[in-house]
């Protein structure tokens, strides 16, 4: 009977060779894969309730857990621990767990069932077989190579091997190229069935692209009877008997990262058994089938449709699938149903999760049964967009380019009325281009340093893209262009300017020279004049409907020098790097300056220890980052370096990079020349923020490339081609850390061991839901909560009195809330929490989901972490959370900046009304009524930030402040802490503050370790009654006291917990955060930077301007110093002096030659107008003397003179005057010489003979003349 397919009748049956015959056969159960002996399947003993353990030989990840093993059973049902024996009705989860257990099982058909019987002949069977791929094909991670041609293979000659085997010819030894396959009954390997479940899969669920079954189960139950179905004696009974048996179908598929189930369904004839309160053949009951997923453990249960109805039967005629009978989920990290369903409105599926700003891409969207009348549309935010059916699971819907300006979460809305009515929805991420996923590459040659796609010379270039993806055709050809950005303060355009390629072979990789580049004349012509910087586009030439690909992709942002530099040239001259860089310099300086409004709300940390602790408003720069990409392209010679993380309202961001110091770079410190850039460029402000900021629709909002034109083109301009990074500098001077005010910090860390705000410690064990932190006021919003929870029973298995820290919710001033849950034991091996933002869940285990940004909050997770367990939460307002999950436990940092200091901005004065009180906001002047903002009466017009981790107001005294403003003294016993101080900031008892935890998210696991109201803490576990005989066992007290070295935040751990790990863990983390907290919370005085001049000389050479620091200055040999050579900063304040500068030598030397030279000059000119003006002088003189002498001969000569002397006895000789009065003026010869002094007097003074007497005239004029000759 080889190759025969009989129609199976009762003569026959116990005669049939059934290893040469595919079972599908007789009732054509083609969807079902192939089972049975023919294809080496091994067989469930047929005695009911006897499960069978099988080890899987592979990891299964299940609703976050991980298995290698799994028991079947004939129930219709897997499960991944051995579940107590239960009768109907069964619920999931178990209502009564811990107590009892609740099994994490897979129910293709959960219901009492047993083996048929007819005669004492079998027909019934439970088949298993475990599927593998050789070792040397798992990996591999695409369908569609065997299709290529050889000449379009991938670089390397990478493809997977071809069978020779089909499941059509009888032969049960496949070989793959001549190589044997590894073949035993229930386990084999067998690429061809893999690569079949693939391609299903694939074909039935969007998100599976890219997917691969490495590993897979199918188990099929193959005419089950129900549970108390009567026996069938007689042989001639089988076709009667055969109708009323149920044959179904399990497949599990994985490649140890993402899992799938397929279920396949071909007779479902009864839906419940006799126990479950069958009454006919049956059918009714209490409860029929489950069909469903249970995660175990409390997580939650998953129910598929029909599932316990009693029309259960219709799993075979409808389907998620395109084939009735067929349904999906994937099932790794959370059930996810695939496929499509008749429901009138739900939840939509998506090809991918995130997508590029830049649009362009193609969204598979699955949700609807879409039929051949359906009009589809997507609303994409505020886009509308057709769609174009490809079949019934999958629409097709393409972005456009340059109309998707923003990033973040997106309302998508599917209509298939035509857009009536949008009853199905999701949620999208739209990532930002500068952390997008590269699926464009640009190669630099590392060995020729000028091929490099930033600089404007280059001979080669390279660019390389996922070929895999872009399209699922392999003869498709694409398209390489390029695109160009521009904007001003109006306006942004985004636009196809040119090519590199067209219709080139599909290849993923094309090299080119710009110089011989043909001219596109289908370009714009005038793109050289605005268009210096864009991306490249690499797209599918011609699209099709059935390419399932991306059909486009992008690259990072590069400057356009190597595209247009012939015409700049062409077009400025030889020097047209410069004259970019001077345009750029003009036209920045026109702007605004938008550094009035960063510097003062977002200065730089003077040292890389208080940019670590500001968290909430600095964040690590993509692109220089100690912790993963250290490229550092524009800021070389940096450590680290920081970005704010969130823009100001102008849209500005601030850039701050340390050197290996810890110092902050100045750009003051750069020396004027292109080598320099090799080793030192420090970190400048940015007009534009790279993460962009709302509305992001207009410059310079608009997420990276406004960042990319405004700021890091002019550095490519004016410091990688002109050399006059000076120009750049001047208008992007680094921010001084002189305003800096570092934020003050709280801790939250092991078994619930807290440091507040002001610097005290105490340990809180509540169970339950507690406000961490608050604050109400007109400016901030603030609201932190905690889920505390007991821990894991000790490893003598007793309850732990203590609690842990297992979940935390945040928001601040109307942001997005954010939820961080720890997860439990045997849900870490890849994510290490779950984290929800507004609901949704975001992973960020990917290179572009690093970082996150909603409204008002930005989400982060170190580049190098990828499984989550190090969270970063940074608020708009510069509030930050730092989340380290450490053994199932969430370590918290909480970072607050200074204006949420109960001092810092708020003053409180009586009213004219008594009996109120107001408050003074100085940002707004006004006064307001504290009514209006919080329901604690005095506690209002403080605005103190309360809570568990304390008011924060430098003043540990009223750290344990309560709800009603009562204040606990901070000596006070535990018991009392706990009662009057812990336990009055539980939610519960707090009804006007509503609960940040969504219900729908909350992980529920044992409810008792999270609320007990009997429950009452260890307070001493010092103290004989809390010793534990069993704790004597695992270690001693001494011991405890030796490890911990007398902390006893460590003690509490280990004694409670009995784990030294768990107790090793809490010592670091405290010791850890008292050097973080003392190194980054002290305020330092800085004196901001000195001049650096060319040739300067700075020593130390680190950038050190704080307080107490003497900088030295030389100057280089072939300079020569001028200036102060030593400056000392002295609070905040550089001591008086000249700043420091070097002159050239040969200069300097000219310059003294010179001064020299025009020395001796000026002395020789000085002593020729000296005696030049010694002989001028003496020859007036000389003229004046021989005119004085005349008008005395005249005088002498007239004889109409009366003289009276006026001497007296008494008069001194030397006060003897002499008074002569002329009768006329006509006896003077020469009238015009006399008529200067023509006075009605002339004195003479003559004391004594022969002295000269000086004549006074009217107009002031004297004359000189010797009385004797008178």
């Amino acid at each position: 009977m080889a190759g025969q397919s009989p129609r199976i009748t009762a003569e026959m049956i116990r005669e049939i060779d059934w290893s040469q015959i595919d079972r599908r056969t007789e009732e054509g159960w083609w969807h079902l894969y192939p089972f049975g002996e023919r294809f080496l399947d091994a067989q469930l003993s047929h005695r009911p309730w006897m499960d069978k353990q099988i080890d899987l030989d592979f990891f299964f990840p299940y609703y976050g857990f991980r298995f290698n093993y799994t028991f079947l059973f004939h129930e219709g049902f897997i499960a991944f621990s051995n579940p107590w024996f239960i009768q109907p009705p069964y619920t999931f989860p178990n209502p009564h767990w811990p107590k009892k257990p609740d099994p994490a099982i897979i129910a293709a058909f959960m219901a009492d069932q047993q083996m048929q019987h007819v005669g004492d002949t079998r027909i019934s069977n439970v088949w298993y077989r475990i599927l593998e791929r050789p070792s040397n094909l798992i990996g591999y991670n695409n369908l569609q190579t065997d299709l290529r041609p050889r000449d379009m293979e991938p670089p390397g000659g990478i493809s997977q091997p071809q069978g020779v085997f089909s499941y059509k010819d009888p032969r049960y030894y496949r070989t793959y190229r001549g190589r044997q396959l590894k073949t035993e009954e229930g386990r084999l390997e067998d690429p061809e069935m893999l690569d079949q479940i693939t391609h299903d899969i694939r074909h039935s669920m969007v998100g599976a692209r890219g997917w691969k079954a490495d590993y897979a189960m199918i188990v099929t139950w193959e005419r089950m009877s129900y549970g108390g179905a009567p026996k069938v004696t007689r042989l001639d009974q089988y076709e009667q008997a055969k109708r009323w048996q149920n044959t179904y179908q399990l497949v599990i598929a994985t490649d140890e990262i993402r899992s799938y189930v397929m279920l396949n369904y071909a007779h479902i004839n009864w839906t419940s058994s006799t126990m479950s309160g069958s009454l006919t053949r049956g059918r009714g009951g209490k409860q029929s089938a489950l069909v469903g997923f249970n995660g175990g453990n409390g997580t939650g249960w998953y129910e598929m449709p029909f599932s316990a109805d009693g029309d259960s039967y219709k799993l075979v005629r409808f389907g998620s699938s395109q084939i009735a009978g067929r349904w999906l989920a994937r099932v790794d990290e959370y059930i996810q149903y695939g496929g499509c369903n008749n429901d009138s409105r739900g939840s939509l599926k998506l090809s991918q999760e995130y997508g590029n700003m830049l649009g362009g891409f193609a969204l598979n969207v699955s949700g609807p049964c879409f039929r051949l009348t359906d009009v589809p549309k997507l609303q994409f935010d505020e886009l509308t967009v057709d769609c174009e059916r490809i079949d019934m699971i999958f629409v097709r819907c393409v972005i456009p380019v340059n109309r998707v300006f923003r990033t973040g979460l997106v309302d998508l809305r599917l209509s298939v009325d035509g857009g009536k009515n949008y009853a199905w929805w999701t949620k999208f991420y739209v990532l930002q281009p500068g952390l997008a996923q590269r699926r464009v590459n640009l190669i630099n040659d590392v060995r020729q340093p000028h091929n490099n796609w930033h600089a404007w010379e280059a001979e080669n270039l390279t660019v390389h893209w996922e070929w895999e993806n872009i399209t699922s055709n392999p003869n498709t050809q694409v398209d390489i262009a390029l695109y160009g950005y521009w904007e001003d303060v109006e306006g942004h355009s985004f636009k196809q300017i040119g090519y590199i390629a067209r219709r080139h072979p599909n290849n993923g990789a094309y090299t080119f020279t710009p110089r011989t580049m043909q001219t596109d004349f289908e370009a714009d012509i005038d793109a050289w004049r605005f268009y210096r910087g864009g991306v490249v586009q690499v797209r599918v030439a011609d699209m099709i409907l059935e390419d399932r690909g991306d059909i486009m992709h992008w690259s990072e942002p590069i400057p356009f020098g190597w595209f247009f530099h012939k015409r700049w040239e062409y077009e400025w001259g030889r020097e047209w790097p410069l004259r970019l860089c001077q345009e750029w310099f003009d036209w920045d300086g026109r702007r605004e300056n938008f550094i009035m409004e960063l510097e003062p709300n977002v200065p730089c940390p003077c040292t890389l220890s208080q940019a670590q602790l500001d968290f909430g408003r600095f964040t690590a720069h993509p692109e220089c980052d100690m912790s993963g990409d250290h490229s550092c392209t524009r800021t070389q010679g940096a450590l680290h370096c920081v970005i704010s993380s969130a823009a100001v309202w102008t849209g500005a961001g601030q850039m701050c990079c340390y050197d290996y110091e810890g110092w902050l770079m100045f750009s003051d410190d750069f020396e004027f020349n292109d080598q320099y850039l090799r080793f030192y460029s420090a970190g400048v402000p940015y007009r534009a923020h790279p993460f962009g900021s709302y509305p992001y629709k207009r410059p310079p909002y608009v997420p990276t490339m406004s960042n990319f034109y405004n700021d890091l083109l002019p550095y490519d301009f004016c410091c990688k081609w002109a050399g006059h990074c000076e120009f750049f500098f001047w208008r992007r001077q680094t921010s001084t850390c002189q305003e800096y005010r570092p934020p003050v910090i709280g801790y939250i860390y092991g078994e619930n061991h807290f440091t507040t705000y002001d610097g005290t410690r105490f340990s809180f064990h509540g169970k339950g839901y507690y406000v961490l932190s608050m604050m109400k006021s007109p400016r901030h919003d603030l609201m932190i909560q905690g889920r505390m929870e007991q821990p894991a029973d000790t490893i003598w298995e007793e309850p732990v009195k203590a609690s842990i820290l297992t979940g935390i919710a945040a928001r601040d001033n109307g942001s997005s809330v954010v939820q961080v849950f720890a997860r439990k034991d045997f849900r870490r091996w890849r994510y290490k929490t779950d984290v929800y933002v507004d609901g949704v869940r975001i992973f960020f285990d990917m290179p572009w989901q690093k970082i996150h940004t909603f409204q008002g909050v930005t989400v982060r997770v170190p580049p190098r972490n990828m499984n989550q367990s190090e969270i970063e939460i940074m608020f708009a307002t510069g509030v930050g959370l730092k989340i380290e999950e450490a053994r199932g436990l969430l370590n918290i940092i909480v970072a607050l900046p200074a204006s949420y200091n109960q001092t810092s901005k708020m003053a409180w004065h009586p009213t004219e009304t008594p009996s109120l009180l107001s408050i003074f906001d100085e940002t707004t002047t006004q006064w307001i009524d504290p009514a209006l903002f919080s329901p604690y009466g005095a506690c209002a017009y403080t605005y103190r930030t309360v809570g568990l981790l304390g008011t924060y107001n430098q003043n540990p005294n009223d750290d344990f402040t309560t709800p009603e403003c009562g204040i606990l003294h901070s000596a006070s016993n535990q018991r009392q802490l706990f009662y009057e101080f812990g336990e009055r900031w539980r939610l519960d008892l707090l009804p006007n503050i509503g609960s940040l935890f969504q219900p729908e998210h909350r992980p529920l696991y044992d409810p008792l370790s999270f609320a007990d109201p009997f429950y009452e803490p260890v307070f001493d576990p010092w103290l004989q009654s809390n010793y534990s005989h069993f704790e004597s066992l695992v270690f001693s007290r001494d011991e405890v006291r030796v490890m911990c070295q007398g902390v006893p935040s460590c003690e509490y751990d280990y004694l409670m917990s009995g784990r030294r790990e768990l107790a090793l863990e809490t010592l670091d983390s405290e010791r850890k955060f008292e050097q973080f907290k003392k190194k980054g919370e002290v305020r330092l005085k800085s004196c901001g930077p000195l001049m650096k001049n060319p040739g300067v000389i700075k020593f130390p050479p680190g950038n050190n301007y704080l307080d107490g620091v003497t900088v030295s200055f030389m100057c280089k040999p072939e300079y020569f110093l001028h200036g102060d050579q030593q400056r000392t900063c002295i609070n905040g304040t550089w001591s008086p002096g000249w700043w420091v500068w070097c002159r050239d030598r040969s200069e300097e030397t000219a310059l003294k030659w010179m001064t020299g030279i025009l020395s001796s000059v000026a002395i020789l000119l000085a002593l020729i107008a000296i005696f030049v003006f010694c002989i001028l002088t003496g020859k007036q003189r000389q003229a004046e003397h021989i005119r004085r002498q005349k008008i005395i001969e005249t005088l002498k000569k007239s004889p109409e003179f009366m003289q009276r002397s006026l001497l007296t006895p008494n008069t001194p000789p030397q006060q003897r005057e002499t008074i002569i009065y002329p009768k006329s003026t006509e006896d003077f010869r020469d009238r015009s010489q006399i008529s200067n002094f023509a006075s009605p007097r002339v004195r003479f003074v003559n004391p004594y003979p022969q002295r000269v007497v000086h004549l006074g005239g009217g107009e002031g004029v004297d004359f000189a003349f010797n009385e004797a000759s008178v």
